[in-house]
């Protein structure tokens, strides 16, 4: 189906607009609410072929998705030459959108009309669901906005008056049918005064229906405000936390054998050092860190290695190599576990390693080692920690708050010692009330640290959005925290770094929350690392097997990963895992991309994903690229929120891989 939401005018109606203009520049909107099977086709070639009859210069043609969008295409309008009239063909709220971009200072003449998609049209003021802001669109059919300045009466005027003022407006200019609006015909003539223009007579008296609006437009406000909120895009999908938000961290009883990965970190994996056969104690040393970006991986338990094989990774979902560990039960401490009080006299550099050496990476599931964050090659002034928790379902973050606040706050004076940062953001979303008050109390002592409670907002938690929602910085295209001198660490991580200090205790294990349907044992589990998610589901659930009904998670709903083979293990990046029934119809087919820019309202990063369903369909993967692929975050929020239910994740991971194959 086709929903495009203008049309072209006539010829004769372009040759009329455009009339008595020297140059021109024209911008057209790239259409929504169509079935995307190709780009769309060059809007302009109507227009020039009238502009050269005319002798009009063309200066520029230049579409734009989402015209509409203020946020993104603001950025875009910047760049057009000064004082050069500009035609716009698109929507009704494109063309009020360029022309209240300019401040009404600039020539904007309207080349579509709006295309009505019910019968009556004008009895509801309509907004397309990209706009971000005031403008709005009846789609009434026939569009003067080139008339009246972009402002339109249909929409402006209480009255829906076309032909003029009707005199009723008061001393203040405002509207006698609703005394907060002004006079629409008022702005009118302010805004043709500003462009030296007389108004044009020749318009078509029509009839519409007075309609009221105030219901629509509370919806409408506070679901942009609530868009553009801390940061633009985003989601509030339902959280429930509540499922396992009171209960307190429970020691997840030690298996007979674990599985411990030599992937567990962004980066290289780590150099085996044991071979099947070697007797290990808990906490000891079983792989080798392999270059700057990599990390050191220990064993869980005292036991013995039985085997060195390939397993299916929980994040690849391919054959990695993984150490299989028999437990004897003895937890016998290896050597290097030794606590050290006085950290704060070693050198820098000495002490970097020794996280490094405990294997300590980021916790919140990026598993970037920490080492590296720890050394920035540029100066920080900012700490940021990160216990926000966006993801629907997870707790375990909110419960080492609660529970362990003082040891956190350990880690941060740790962290804060290495990086000479001055100003330290302890963000936590306002949906944990508990962990908010103990880190208030905790904090007292602490006075460099300032306690931010953002609304809750999917993806917070992203290293990009939590700097913009606490400090205000922009991290630029390409570039990382450090660029705007912050660093920021998961409450999970500095927790372990406090453990790898004043324990001497590496990483192996981590707090996990596991929920879900018919959970018998739903809980926040310290879970050592390399444990089978067979005797997870089996101590939480009472099965071994996935039953065909369900699926399993690790991480949360949003970014999770889905598993396949119950006999892959914990890792380090192990923030969830979830047994989530499946949808008891079928799950409808992937339909064609009909462009309704809803991808575009959610991606927080400023991205036009649906490029990505386009091209990855066809496995253009470098046509991908030019549409910033590889800015993704995997956030998830576009196949999150898509209409026509495309696997948008697994395309942009594909055109990642595939194009980083051919550089």
């Amino acid at each position: 189906m086709d929903y495009t939401k203008y049309r072209i005018k006539a010829e004769k109606e372009v040759r009329e607009v455009i009339s008595n203009i020297n140059n021109l520049c024209i911008i057209w909107c790239k259409k929504c609410f169509s079935e995307f099977k190709e780009e769309p086709a060059d809007e302009c070639g109507k227009v020039v072929e009238v502009a050269r009859e005319l002798n009009i210069e063309i200066i520029e043609c230049r579409g734009i998705d989402f015209l509409c969008n203020n946020h993104l295409t603001g950025k875009v309008l910047k760049n057009f030459k000064d004082n050069i009239p500009l035609a716009v063909i698109s929507c009704g709220i494109g063309i009020q959108f360029v022309s209240n971009f300019f401040n009404g200072n600039r020539k904007v003449l309207a080349l579509a009309d709006s295309l009505p998609q019910s019968g009556n049209a004008t009895s509801i003021v309509g907004y397309h669901g990209i706009a971000l802001g005031e403008e709005k669109c009846a789609a009434c059919g026939q569009c003067y906005l080139e008339k009246t300045g972009g402002i339109c009466p249909v929409v402006s005027c209480a009255k829906s008056l076309l032909n003029g003022p009707c005199g009723g407006a008061n001393k203040d200019g405002k509207c006698e049918v609703n005394k907060e609006l002004p006079c629409a015909w008022i702005e009118i003539y302010k805004r043709l005064e500003k462009q030296k223009k007389l108004m044009d007579k020749n318009i078509d008296i029509r009839n519409y229906n007075i309609f009221s609006v105030e219901e629509k437009v509370r919806y409408v406000k506070n679901n942009q405000e609530r868009r553009k909120e801390g940061f633009y895009g985003g989601l509030y999908p339902l959280e429930k936390k509540e499922l396992t938000e009171t209960i307190p961290l429970k020691i997840f009883d030690p298996p007979d054998v674990f599985s411990v990965f030599l992937s567990q970190h962004t980066g290289r994996p780590a150099k085996l050092i044991v071979k099947a056969g070697d007797r290990v104690k808990k906490g000891q040393k079983i792989g080798e860190p392999d270059g700057f970006i990599s990390s050191a991986v220990h064993s869980p338990v005292s036991g013995k290695v039985i085997a060195i094989e390939e397993r299916i990774h929980p994040v690849s979902r391919i054959p990695q190599v993984a150490i299989t560990i028999e437990n004897d039960g003895t937890e016998i401490l290896d050597g290097s576990v030794e606590s050290l009080t006085d950290w704060d006299k070693l050198p820098k550099e000495r002490l970097i390693e020794i996280l490094k050496e405990k294997g300590i990476v980021g916790l919140g599931g990026a598993m970037f080692p920490s080492s590296v964050k720890l050394c920035p090659p540029k100066p920080v002034d900012t700490l940021i920690v990160n216990g926000c928790e966006c993801e629907p379902y997870l707790n375990a973050d909110n419960r080492l708050i609660i529970e362990h606040p003082e040891e956190i706050l350990k880690g941060i004076e740790i962290v804060r010692y290495l990086l000479e940062v001055s100003n330290i953001i302890f963000a936590i979303e306002d949906n944990k009330k508990e962990a908010i008050e103990v880190i208030r109390r905790c904090s007292e002592n602490y006075p460099a640290l300032k306690l931010e409670t953002p609304r809750t907002k999917y993806p917070q938690g992203a290293e990009r959005m939590l700097i913009k929602r606490t400090t205000g910085r922009d991290v630029p295209e390409g570039g990382l925290p450090f660029d705007v001198g912050c660093v920021v660490f998961n409450v999970g991580t500095l927790y372990s770094i406090y453990r790898a200090i004043y324990e001497g205790m590496p990483v192996i294990e981590r707090p996990v929350t596991v929920a879900g349907e018919n959970a018998i044992a739903a809980g926040n589990y310290i879970i050592r690392i390399g444990t089978h998610f067979s005797d997870i589901l089996d101590t939480c659930f009472g099965i071994k097997s996935l039953p065909s009904q369900y699926e399993l998670r690790m991480g949360g709903p949003m970014m999770g990963v889905l598993q396949k083979d119950v006999n892959s293990s914990v890792i380090k990046g192990t923030t969830g895992l979830l047994l989530l029934e499946k949808y008891p119809v079928g799950v409808s087919e992937e339909n064609t991309c009909i462009r309704c820019g809803r991808c575009v309202d959610a991606c927080p990063m400023e991205l036009i994903p649906y490029y990505y369903a386009y091209y990855g369909q066809k496995c253009l993967w470098n046509e991908m690229v030019k549409y910033k692929v590889k800015n993704c975050i995997e956030c998830g929020c576009c196949q999150y929120i898509c209409s026509s239910k495309i696997d948008l994740i697994s395309l942009i991971k594909k055109g990642k891989r595939n194009a980083d194959n051919k550089t």
